[in-house]
């Protein structure tokens, strides 16, 4: 297949055949005596031809073209904007335009809708590990929870084994059919006949921060504790014996997904109060022992472990990062090592304004980041190499990762009241 891009008229043709079997006749410096050069002040017999629709051409496509640009000037006049512009006067006569470009992934809304507050955290869940898409959304506010179902239409329910009466910090697919949720005050894990088991924290504690995978579980106490939970072969969520003294009041953690055929992800982010991030073990034979430790110029806001691909440090194997964002609008990402636990590779950007917010999503399949600040950010995987593009969107507070048969790859997002 072969295609023809004319940037100047600004369409896209493909070939659909060479022409070899069409009837025109064909012209050629060989019909004329000595090659049309017998005597140059004889004038030439004309060839002649009719035009008639495309044949051997098709129209693919139509790019918008710039061209040409006849002035064009950098600026930052739009509103809520932390990025200069580009203001172009392009074509000419009836064909001339005003363009402004803004660098970014484009971003298309497919619905949204008023909500009865401000949440300040939203996730997507499914019932059971085999759905191919959520069946929930879940909406945490500062005084509870609202969990909508997804089907024909979003609406209220009731019956999901949740606690609606207190906000919520994490929620979780686990083991092959049930659910989990932590809120401040303990961890609920809805099994499949919608019996709850509870943990409740010790008395005179809250939960402040909480990161979850489908087999494992850590909550980080208003005591600056660790307390750690493991999915076992029989579906229990089971407590580990000792907890975690941090010595700082724990802002953010993260775990990575687990491994395929694998029990258990071996390495925990946590981010403290003091402007430190520290790497704590999993392993079975040395738990919750720290490893690594690296400084950082703020205090944490967000930290996400996620396994991605990057051909310019490994063209074979994804390569795990530790994505750390901070109160100050700066992002750290640095590579973990998978043998030894140790952080190295340190590279910074800044984001924005407002402290950084990170969350695991799909895009084309592959894992991916979205850092949200003063503005919305995607880290993903292109051709074996990762980009870091902003989206051009309006400001997002908090999002989520969401899967429906309509939207098989999508995000659902939060900005101030509206879903």
């Amino acid at each position: 297949m072969f295609f023809l891009l004319l940037t100047v008229c600004s369409y896209l043709y493909q070939f659909q055949k060479l022409g070899d079997d069409d009837n025109e006749r064909e012209f050629s410096s060989t019909d004329y005596p000595n090659l049309g050069m017998s005597d140059p002040s004889m004038p030439l017999p004309r060839a002649h031809f009719r035009p008639r629709p495309l044949d051997n051409l098709i129209l693919a496509d139509e790019i918008d073209s710039l061209d040409p640009i006849i002035d064009s000037k950098v600026m930052n006049i739009l509103p809520n904007s932390d990025t200069p512009q580009i203001f172009a006067a392009c074509g000419r006569g009836a064909r001339s335009s005003f363009r402004t470009l803004r660098h970014g992934l484009d971003v298309e809304e497919v619905v949204s809708s008023d909500l009865p507050g401000i949440p300040n955290a939203v996730w997507t869940t499914k019932i059971r590990e085999e759905d191919s898409y959520d069946s929930y959304i879940i909406l945490s506010f500062v005084n509870g929870t609202l969990v909508l179902s997804i089907g024909e239409t979003i609406e209220e329910v009731q019956d999901t084994g949740f606690l609606s009466s207190a906000p919520t910090l994490a929620v979780q697919q686990i083991g092959s059919d049930a659910l989990l949720q932590v809120h401040p005050q303990g961890i609920r894990h809805v099994l499949a006949d919608r019996r709850v088991n509870e943990w409740r924290v010790p008395q005179g504690r809250t939960i402040v921060s909480a990161t979850t995978n489908k087999r494992q579980v850590v909550v980080a106490l208003s005591s600056a504790e660790l307390v750690y939970f493991e999915l076992d072969l029989e579906g229990q969520l089971n407590e580990y014996q000792d907890r975690k003294a941090m010595g700082s009041t724990v802002l953010a953690l993260s775990i990575g997904e687990v491994p395929e055929g694998r029990q258990r992800t071996p390495y925990l982010a946590v981010g403290c109060e003091d402007q430190t991030v520290r790497i704590v073990s999993l392993d079975p034979e040395s738990t919750l022992e720290t490893i690594s430790l690296q400084a950082l110029t703020a205090p944490p806001s967000s930290i996400c472990i996620a396994d991605m691909l990057d051909s310019s440090i490994d063209k074979f194997q994804p390569t795990m990062f530790v994505n750390i964002g901070l109160q100050n609008g700066v992002l750290l990402r640095t590579v973990l090592d998978p043998v030894n636990g140790q952080l190295t590779d340190t590279r910074t950007r800044f984001l924005g304004t407002r402290p950084v917010k990170l969350m695991r999503v799909q895009v084309q399949k592959n894992p991916s980041i979205l850092a949200l600040s003063s503005r919305s950010w995607l880290n993903y995987t292109h051709q074996q190499l990762l980009h870091f593009t902003p989206l051009i969107f309006e400001t997002l507070d908090h999002a989520w990762g969401f899967s429906a048969e309509l939207c098989p790859e999508g995000l659902i997002g939060i900005a101030g009241s509206v879903l």
